[in-house]
């Protein structure tokens, strides 16, 4: 019980910017860290389900709602994640080999590739946001898109790691034996809490975060020679979005057809 008390408050001091008690930083409190970053987006996804209400309550214009609903996430978050889309964005846009490629992940500037991916991403986000059903449905597969990117990214981080040192590769190599399994587990209850409110929605998630795991693993291995934090974070921003055009997408199916 106290190794995963302490894989959480690693996993949630690491990936968010929530008041965690202080712990060292060793082999044993990141043991099963990549098992407990889901339950981050639970928290994420809770306040975004907290959101929904108040907004109700509220009566607040839909539009707004869609802005609180793409900038949550990244407030709560501390952007650690877009941090990673954004050096891959700069690393994939260089066009360079895969060491210099990974030399620009590890670069703490942020060049115009980066400012210009992140743009079109919150752009993206937003006016997806604002094409959603304003419902508790809704409100509860947006919820679980965060849950299941994290999974997602923590899969990502079990990947063999890239030539140096970084987040990813001590996360991978103190990561139990377990942690692969809890992860599985994760998704399997994150499709089926969406399967309960949209079997339509269930199945884009599934594809659209199956297809991200595959693009980020091939990039990874081809275009930097390994996996690395930003990459896994780069794949929960990518897997958030994919998945809620999957949603938008599923959404207007269900509306055509039935």
């Amino acid at each position: 019980m106290k190794t995963l008390w302490t894989a959480v408050i690693a996993a949630f001091s690491t990936f968010s910017v929530l008041p965690t008690p202080r712990i060292e930083w060793n082999a044993y409190s990141l043991k099963n860290v990549l098992a407990a970053l889901p339950l981050v987006g639970v928290v994420i996804g809770g306040a975004l389900c907290l959101c929904h209400w108040l907004s109700t309550l509220l009566s607040l214009p839909a539009i707004l709602v869609a802005v609180l609903f793409t900038l949550l996430p990244i407030a709560l978050s501390g952007g650690i994640h877009m941090d990673g889309f954004a050096d891959m964005t700069d690393a994939l846009s260089s066009h360079a080999a895969p060491e210099k490629k990974r030399a620009i992940l590890k670069d703490p500037h942020c060049g115009a590739f980066a400012v210009i991916g992140v743009s079109c991403y919150l752009l993206l986000y937003f006016g997806l946001s604002a094409a959603l059903p304003f419902d508790w449905k809704t409100a509860g597969l947006l919820a679980i898109t965060h849950v299941l990117s994290r999974a997602i990214g923590s899969l990502l981080s079990l990947l063999p790691s890239g030539a140096g040192e970084g987040m990813q590769k001590a996360f991978h190599d103190s990561a139990s034996k377990g942690s692969l399994w809890i992860l599985l587990v994760w998704v399997a209850l994150s499709l089926g809490g969406a399967a309960v409110l949209s079997p339509a929605a269930a199945i884009a998630m599934l594809l659209a975060g199956g297809l991200v795991f595959l693009y980020i693993m091939h990039t990874a291995r081809k275009q930097f020679g390994g996996m690395s934090g930003d990459l896994a974070g780069a794949g929960i921003t990518l897997s958030a979005i994919a998945m809620l055009i999957g949603l938008v997408l599923a959404e207007r199916a269900v509306a055509l057809w039935f």
